[in-house]
């Protein structure tokens, strides 16, 4: 009768054997109720990517803010700062918090992916994409090279003059500035093809470097000085003494159509 008490006196859940539990514990009936809860508070809730968003130009090596909100179910806000941060551009790049202000992400035009695992064992992902990353000088800029020149030969006066096309290419990191140029001179009754290489330096604004002529019977190298500004306005000059009795004067400016490199040829 003692044993059958006993028995009856035990949860349906458990089976005394030698003075002994079997089956759920209270560690273990705790662990439900607290899994329980968590699945109450987080079920249902969504991350959002608020910056950047998606087709956003951050300047490279300038700060930018990255900020990311876990939302409820229900729409309120939830405090979660536990959240990372990766690109699949730069592999090295990473970043936790759900605000934070970051200048170290590399050039390129990234997917950025924020992730969070909730308390609930969910994790939530949020991408934005086509972020662009780079100087705020680069891109490829298109413009015009106005040249002259003057001299005397054999007593003879001469006055010239061409323009042409001009694209210059600022590289992502907006520390070098490429291009070329070509416009035909009528000069002594030949028609001379001139074509012009360019190499600049950018420093903060401030182009110098050269600008090869060439002339189809040689080449010369003369020293170019511009400006740029972040705005995507390009312009410069240079002058070249020619053959010993030409003086010529060349200016050039270019306005960018775009920022996007991908097409340009490496």
């Amino acid at each position: 009768m003692i044993s059958l008490l006993l028995a009856f006196a035990c949860n349906e859940n458990e089976l005394i054997v030698d003075g002994s539990y079997e089956g759920s514990s209270p560690d273990d009936t705790a662990a439900v109720d607290d899994q329980a809860a968590l699945d109450a508070e987080w079920d249902g809730a969504r991350l959002v990517v608020e910056a950047p968003i998606s087709g956003s130009f951050l300047p490279f090596e300038e700060s930018a803010e990255f900020q990311a909100v876990v939302y409820a179910a229900d729409g309120t806000v939830k405090d979660f700062p536990d959240i990372t941060w990766a690109s699949d551009v730069d592999e090295d790049w990473a970043l936790m918090g759900a605000s934070a202000t970051d200048a170290t992400l590399g050039v390129g035009t990234h997917a950025l992916t924020a992730e969070a695992l909730l308390p609930n064992g969910d994790r939530l992902a949020y991408t934005v994409g086509g972020v662009l990353v780079q100087s705020p000088y680069a891109g490829v800029y298109v413009g015009d090279l106005a040249v002259t020149a003057a001299g005397d030969y054999n007593g003879q006066t001469l006055s010239v003059g061409c323009s042409g096309a001009l694209t210059m290419v600022v590289d992502a990191e907006g520390d070098v500035a490429t291009g070329d140029a070509g416009c035909l001179l009528s000069l002594l009754g030949y028609d001379i093809d001139t074509a012009y290489i360019f190499d600049l330096e950018n420093d903060d604004g401030d182009l110098a470097g050269t600008a090869s002529i060439d002339l189809q019977f040689y080449e010369l190298p003369v020293d170019t000085t511009g400006t740029i500004t972040e705005d995507g306005e390009l312009e410069g000059d240079f002058s070249a003494e020619v053959a010993g009795y030409l003086t010529m004067e060349a200016s050039y400016a270019a306005t960018r159509i775009t920022r996007d490199l991908s097409t340009v040829e490496n």
